[in-house]
């Protein structure tokens, strides 16, 4: 615990050892270290609190040695050690102001690169993938550079089998592509987590080190950027998990990719409490509307929101827009 004041945990065994006790020599103390298991000799220990101002000696035949009181001592090593952390973050603001004259620019290639080629794209694509640790996120949307779009990326099964979290948000367009279905669905069946949106960039995230996204806009197939700067790919990562909370979940059931079932069609009950809910009232509105109790609301709206897969009320009502569940009108037949 004292380790950030400098303090080592022996030298903190000892101290706490003194804190507790009336005044000892130091064959008690080195006494009481070994009998608590303690790391010793005591007279080292001494010395270096006693450098800290931690601890005093009194005179004598042997000499006894106490602890200054902790709302002093400590207070002052406290102090001393903010004023150290406030010249370590002005020393290092000094440093970031140094780099970022002299050598920040000399390291832009490096922080961005442009390829060009479809087969350099996906040899860059497959080493990035390589390398990844922790997760796979990706906004995914064609064009697509490999000759087959549909094959199945047998390198993402490796790697799902091996630990690492593959998320993908799939463009509505995507899914249009004949045999990409099958794909997404071994994916899914492996481990993938797929949602559905209509994304606002094509992009691949490796771990927090490394992106791809297109050169241009709209996409083509022959140019692509890598992004290794930090502040890019915090900025990519956030409208990554953006969309992601706002997206469809797509799932297999019976080994078919479905946003969907049937029987997942809201009643007019429900379907009246969405409109509600994306309107902006609170839950005792809407139990005056309904003519329910709060209770009873705040029910139906974790349903709801379960039902969707949401998290929030914003999300509940754009999940709701994008399975077609709500029209402009909302429903004569609605009941409370």
């Amino acid at each position: 615990m004292l380790g950030v004041l400098g303090l080592s945990q022996s030298e903190q065994d000892l101290y706490e050892q003194l804190v507790g006790s009336a005044p000892l020599t130091v064959a008690e103390l080195d006494g009481r270290l070994a009998a608590c298991g303690c790391a010793g000799p005591a007279a080292a220990l001494l010395a270096r609190l006693h450098e800290l101002g931690l601890v005093s000696m009194e005179d004598g035949e042997p000499p006894r040695w106490s602890a200054i009181p902790p709302n002093t001592s400590l207070q002052v090593l406290v102090s001393d050690r903010g004023r150290a952390l406030a010249e370590a973050r002005g020393y290092v603001a000094e440093l970031v102001s140094r780099f970022s004259r002299t050598g920040a620019d000399r390291d832009l290639p490096a922080m961005v690169e442009v390829i060009y080629g479809r087969e350099e794209i996906i040899r860059r694509f497959g080493e990035l993938q390589r390398g990844a640790r922790r997760q796979f996120r990706a906004c995914d949307a064609p064009p697509y550079p490999a000759n087959d779009a549909a094959q199945l990326n047998t390198m993402e099964v490796d790697q799902l089998h091996a630990g690492l979290r593959f998320r993908i948000l799939y463009d509505r367009t995507a899914l249009d592509i004949p045999g990409r279905l099958a794909d997404l669905e071994a994916g899914i069946a492996a481990g993938e987590e797929a949602r559905v949106a209509d994304i606002p960039l094509k992009m691949t995230l490796f771990d927090d080190s490394a992106a791809i996204l297109p050169l241009r806009q709209p996409p083509d197939m022959e140019s692509r950027l890598v992004v290794h700067n930090p502040v890019l790919l915090d900025t990519l990562a956030a409208l990554f998990e953006m969309y992601w909370d706002q997206a469809l979940p797509l799932h297999v059931r019976q080994g078919r990719a479905e946003l969907s079932d049937a029987d997942d069609e809201p009643s007019p009950r429900e379907r009246h409490l969405l409109v509600l809910l994306v309107a902006g009232l609170t839950d005792q509105e809407i139990a005056a509307q309904l003519g329910i109790s709060d209770r009873t609301v705040r029910s139906r709206v974790r349903a709801m929101m379960g039902k969707l897969d949401a998290t929030t009320r914003f999300q509940a009502g754009y999940q709701a827009v994008l399975r077609g569940w709500l029209t402009t009108a909302s429903p004569a037949d609605a009941v409370g």
